[in-house]
């Protein structure tokens, strides 16, 4: 259907506005992809050593992350098969715990834990006097449940470190025993590795008693290439095809190969390996990738060439077909003459295939097919289905071949079982969130006219409406994301789901978003399409999920999401593989798991990436080495990264290769800061310039400096108030100013200097009892050099803006004192009637009633205090009384209550205190006063002796030998009376209480009374 120019030009300038409207800029925030040639086998570097000029890279580990990416590590089953006698074994981790069952013709297999075991291999082709393999599962364990023939026994035990099962269908035991020996000598003999063997799948070849044909391979040299006839004595089924490097060729019978003598003589083939089992033989080629395939047959001769022009018969190619019919999505195709599958495990890679041989003439699958749980492969010959789930059924029912599941295959739903490449080859990748190397790649045409014919397709196919194809654009987004125009292929994208709401169901929508997304630096926005329904079974997604979880600083999350994607690891290209196994190996250090951040990091520091993602991965492994106690050695390794000429990575190496040698004693704390100071201003938010704030602040605690620590972190608190990195930053920030206000940092500054700073953050005041204590300790300071309005405005905004109950009434009676002490009741009074409340503890009603009656007594209203104090006879309720009576003149009261104070203090020796001083100067005046010379005579036996200690000695004397007694004159007498002041005293004791006073919370309320009943 051809549409109008002008709709193709709105639909077009529609999909550009929508990519301008959400995203304006192209940011270089991730990197493309390089192409290059993917492996299949995994290999990892060691570093042996550091120089001044970075890291030497060296001894590789194939071995030990070929054995971290095999899922058979943990669950190894084995199978060996002769005659009448088959022999199941469990290796690993958790195989070789299991416990095995007879029950009712039925052999249980239980495996412990929530590790699932991968059956595909028996279920299929189960093994000799096995009539049918299930696996049931429950919370703690995964069962294997063997349905043996009838009159099959079988027998367990373990063996070699391994369980074993073997079901013995004939009578002869002896000789089946003997001959099961064998084959697991055999398998554990290619199990060990040997150069240059192939292993067989699974088991290795037991001892025959049936001759086997031998066929001599025949090798003709052609151009640039060398072609291999297989002369059979009769029709044989073959399957060719291309995996990496290697060329597989599997034929549906047992013979012994005879390979040329000079088949490696020519240098394209550097590899060949054959073996024979389970009614199958494969022959393993290594040759360039780069070199074509193609196959030919003659009557029962097969005819392989690698490289060189291909052969001129032209294969017919087998189709990939959808099938509904049985209400289980399936995959067919139609292979004529395919008999049975051969399951086959890569000794490589370590994953399994399922190969379909066909007799000739010759048929191929052309592209390959990929869905979630298995992908059909290109083949020159035959079928091979690889990168399965271990649930995934292959079967063979005549002509047909069957790929499905139980519950049937996640298909799309547009109707095609997969998807195929289009015409300008950006096929889906192998997973959703995987990019395929063939994007990047510049098509011949150039990038603007690839670019006009995919956007001009796509808007062509959005006016088909929202229940139309979605293919095209697809394919725009995925030529844009592999030219690095991310911003631009979310447009695209968000444009689609927009217009047709059921791609959201989409994996291979999902998958594109996710990696647009996380390329283009929005990680958030990423998590979002992750968490979808449509990605659960992707494995690559779990690698993307760590890389969020990580940069998120959720490193438990992203430890374990990145064990759960390994699997898919070796797919992605090297930068990414790089990048993901440094994140892994920051959340393994993050958790002090410096082992595996170690290894980790070898890995991926030895992956083929340009010189920046290098660095950035060996930046890591400085920290790596810091964090194992070697200072010296990170240090010399940060100082040569920070010789880098991009900021990203040379930013992070100059802020810690300072902060080492500082520590190492090489630098001066001056000469940091300055660096700092300037690395702060010119690298921004992110994670360096937070670790750079937190080392400056470090700096000018260490130096007392804290106004300077409190304004450096304050002012990264407010750059980072969205972002999760705040949280950090604040808890330094209040960390710090606990220190300095709470642990004592601040005692060495003057009380208005630490007033000053105090007032400038107090808004880091905890709330509380820590922040209660804080103020307390600061007001002490205050009231102790009499800094007595600056200690009231301290407490009064604690108990404005951050008290409440118990705490602020407690809290007003301090500002009622401190207001007292500065001789302003009227203020006194308004703290406590402002904070009133009737639900207090006994001790802080008792101070705030004193208080208030003092206050009042300050005013002049001495009967308003006498009735504020009531029946309270407490020792600050007489201190008050006695100065209310005092200022009445009532002369005889007065003294009586002012020589109770003193009590029986006469008994005791040593000088008076202040306020016992002014308690007896004051009862000797009011007794002379009253004329009560008896009451005077006996206060000065018994107090004389302290006038020549006493303060104000002079005074005492005065005051105990009376107006009417002695050579003393009226004005003598009058001096010793205004001498008599108790305010001083008071002053001096409740300075005294707060320097005692204990920084702890106000106790708690008591309960309120419950109600009286009738």
């Amino acid at each position: 259907m051809t549409r109008p120019p002008h709709d193709l030009s709105r639909l077009k300038a529609a999909l550009n506005a929508e990519t301008q409207m959400r995203y304006p800029s192209r940011e270089a925030v991730s990197a493309g992809f390089t192409v290059r040639n993917i492996r299949f086998a995994a290999a990892a570097v060691a570093l042996t050593g550091f120089g001044a000029a970075g890291l030497a890279v060296s001894a590789p580990l194939a071995d030990q992350v070929a054995a971290a990416l095999a899922s058979k590590s943990e669950i190894d089953l084995r199978v060996g098969r002769n005659g009448g006698v088959s022999r199941v074994e469990l290796y690993g981790s958790v195989g070789s715990r299991a416990s095995v069952r007879s029950d009712k013709g039925q052999v249980v297999i239980r495996l412990p834990g929530a590790k699932t075991p991968d059956i595909g291999d028996f279920r299929v082709n189960p093994p000799t006097g096995v009539k049918a393999v299930d696996l049931r599962r429950d919370a703690r364990a995964s069962e294997i449940v063997l349905t043996l023939d009838e009159g099959a026994k079988a027998r367990f035990g373990r063996s070699d470190g391994a369980v074993f099962v073997q079901i013995d269908s004939k009578d002869d035991h002896g000789e089946a025993a003997d001959v099961l020996k064998t084959v697991a000598a055999e398998d554990r003999k290619a199990q060990d590795g040997k150069a240059g063997e192939l292993p067989p799948a699974p088991a290795a070849e037991a001892k025959a008693k049936v001759a086997v044909p031998v066929v001599a391979l025949k090798q003709v040299r052609v151009q640039d290439g060398v072609q291999l006839d297989f002369p059979f004595p009769e029709v044989t089924g073959a399957a060719v095809f291309r995996r990496g490097e290697a060329v597989w060729m599997v034929f549906d019978r047992e013979v012994d190969f005879r390979l040329p003598a000079g088949l490696k003589d020519g240098g394209l083939v550097t590899e060949a390996n054959w073996v024979k089992n389970d009614g199958f033989t494969a022959l393993r080629l290594v040759a360039p990738s780069a070199t074509g395939l193609s196959v030919d047959t003659e009557g029962a001769t097969w005819r392989v060439r690698v490289g060189g022009r291909a052969l001129s018969a032209e294969a017919s190619e087998v189709a990939v077909k959808r099938d509904d019919t049985t209400g289980s999505p399936t995959l067919t195709l139609n292979l004529a003459g395919a008999k049975r599958v051969a399951w086959i495990r890569d000794p490589m890679v370590g994953d399994r295939m399922a190969v379909i041989p066909a007799p000739g003439p010759a048929k191929a699958v052309r592209d390959d097919r990929s869905t979630l749980q298995a992908s059909i492969a290109a083949t020159a010959q035959g079928v091979m289905v690889e990168r399965m789930t271990p649930d995934i059924m292959v079967t063979v029912e005549g002509d047909r071949v069957a790929v499905t599941r139980p519950g049937g295959l996640l298909l799309s739903s547009n109707g095609e079982g997969v998807q195929k490449p289009d015409r300008a080859g950006f096929k889906p990748a192998l997973f959703p969130t995987l990019p395929d190397p063939s994007w990047s790649q510049m098509p011949q045409e150039g990038f603007l006219k690839t670019y006009n014919r995919l956007q001009e397709a796509a808007a062509e196919e959005q006016g088909t409406g929202a229940e139309g194809p979605y293919a095209a654009r697809l394919d725009l987004a995925r030529f844009l994301i592999g030219q690095g125009m991310n911003f631009e292929a979310q447009g695209v994208l968000d444009l689609l789901t927009k217009n047709n709401p059921r791609s959201l169901g989409d994996p291979q929508v999902r998958g594109l978003k996710v990696v647009a997304k996380v390329m283009a630096g929005r990680l958030s926005d990423a998590q979002v399409d992750l968490d979808s329904t449509a990605l659960q079974n992707d494995p690559a997604a779990n690698l993307w999920r760590g890389y969020i979880a990580e940069r998120g600083r959720h490193y438990e999350d992203a430890r374990k999401a990145f064990a759960e994607g390994v699997s898919a690891m070796e797919g992605f290209p090297p930068e990414w593989r790089t990048r993901f196994a440094t994140a892994n190996a920051r959340a393994a250090l993050a958790l002090k798991d410096t082992k595996a951040a170690w290894e980790l990091i070898v890995y991926a520091a030895g992956q083929d990436v340009p010189p920046l993602d290098r660095l950035e991965a060996q930046l890591v492994q400085a920290e790596i080495i810091e964090a194992q106690g070697d200072k010296a050695r990170a240090y010399r390794v940060y100082a040569a990264i920070a010789k880098s000429t991009s900021d990203r990575i040379n930013a992070p190496a100059q802020l810690r290769a300072a902060r080492l040698k500082l520590e190492l004693g090489e630098g001066k704390p001056e000469e940091t800061l300055q660096l700092l100071s300037s690395l702060r201003f010119r690298w921004r938010g992110d994670e360096t310039e937070l670790e750079t704030i937190r080392t400056m602040a470090d700096i000018y605690l260490t130096q007392g400096r804290y106004r300077q620590a409190l304004e450096v972190l304050r002012g990264a608190g407010a750059s980072f108030f969205n972002r999760p990195d705040a949280v950090e930053i604040n808890e330094k920030l209040g960390t710090a100013f606990r220190s300095l206000f709470l642990d004592g940092m601040a005692d060495g500054l003057q009380p208005i200097e630490a007033l000053g700073l105090y007032f400038d953050f107090k808004d880091l005041t905890p709330v509380g009892g820590d922040g209660d204590a804080m103020v307390r300790r600061m007001v002490k300071r205050l009231v102790e050099v009499d800094l007595l309005s600056q200690a009231a405005d301290l407490l009064q905004y604690q108990i404005d803006n951050r008290l409440q109950g118990v705490a602020r009434s407690q809290m007003a009676a301090d500002l009622a004192a401190i207001h007292l002490m500065n001789r302003q009741p009227e203020k006194a009074l308004q703290a406590l009637w402002k904070t009133r409340n009737t639900l207090l503890p006994k001790p802080v009603l008792t101070e705030r009633r004193v208080l208030e009656a003092r206050a009042l007594n300050e005013l002049n209203r001495p009967d308003h205090a006498l009735e504020v104090l009531g029946n309270d006879m407490s020792p600050e309720a007489l201190d008050v009384r006695a100065d209310i009576l005092w200022r009445q003149k009532d002369w005889a009261k007065a003294g009586a209550l002012l020589e109770r104070r003193l009590g029986d203090r006469w008994k005791k020796d040593g000088a008076l205190a202040i306020g016992e001083e002014a308690n007896l100067i004051r009862a000797g005046v009011a007794y002379s006063l009253a004329s009560d010379q008896k009451s005077l005579d006996r206060l000065s036996q018994r107090f004389g002796k302290y006038a020549d200690t006493a303060q104000n000695g002079d005074a005492v004397r005065v005051a105990l030998a009376g107006l009417d007694n002695g050579p003393l004159r009226a004005s003598d007498f009058a001096t010793a009376a205004a001498q008599t002041d108790s305010f001083t005293a008071w002053v001096a004791a409740m300075k005294q209480k707060f320097r005692t006073q204990p920084a702890q919370p106000a106790p708690a309320a008591p309960a309120a009374p419950a109600p009286k009943t009738a």
